[in-house]
């Protein structure tokens, strides 16, 4: 009996995760403070569940609320995918308890261009970004003296077709005086695991407070 109870309340909680908005999708952790930071995650092809089940370390490690937003995605404008991701992340704010000041973006490629771009628009919503194999067409739109308090997690391959993209947004970073990293892994371009967007949101959480 008190099994069955216990998959009711579980289906209950995953069912009113699951219906905030239409694709989006956001996970509690258990243990959270009552103004909790909150990760952004997007996808080239748009965010899902498996987005959610791969990274729930990261919020069940930190005490993050996560949202995936589910409609921004590559080959789509990217002025939609800011309107989609600040749609995004108003129900996050209407419907959780967020740290307002530590809310944070994760993207890949042409996402992680995305998540840079939604940092240089909205500094003063978005704290800061885990990027992986960008490019640095967002760059034109950073305007330094509004991101001082932004940081930046930068990723890239020996062999990515951006690793030099990379290594300018990182010196462009430095010396503008942001906080940021540069790390380089051996590969090509492409995801590897979900460890890194941990280590990523590790960083974060240690360094912007």
């Amino acid at each position: 009996m008190r099994y069955t109870l216990i998959l009711f309340v579980l289906l209950i909680t995953v069912r009113s995760l699951s219906s905030q908005q239409t694709g989006d999708l956001f996970y509690v952790p258990t243990k959270h403070t009552a103004q909790a930071p909150a990760l952004i995650i997007t996808s080239c092809t748009g965010a899902t569940q498996a987005d959610i089940d791969s990274n729930r370390a990261v919020a069940d490690s930190f005490g993050w609320i996560l949202a995936t937003c589910a409609k921004t995605k590559n080959h789509q404008d990217a002025a939609l995918n800011d309107q989609y991701v600040m749609a995004t992340y108003q129900v996050l704010i209407s419907k959780y308890q967020i740290d307002k000041s530590r809310v944070f973006i994760y993207g890949f490629s042409g996402q992680a261009v995305q998540a840079l771009m939604e940092v240089f628009l909205h500094p003063e919503l978005l704290r800061g970004a885990v990027a992986i194999c960008a490019h640095a067409g967002a760059l034109p739109l950073a305007q330094w003296e509004t991101l001082a308090g932004r940081g930046f997690y930068l990723i890239s391959r020996q062999k990515d077709w951006n690793l030099e993209d990379n290594k300018k947004m990182h010196q462009l970073f430095q010396a503008n005086g942001l906080r940021d990293t540069l790390v380089i892994t051996k590969g090509q371009h492409g995801p590897r695991d979900r460890f890194e967007l941990f280590r990523g949101s590790k960083w974060l959480n240690r360094n912007l407070k």
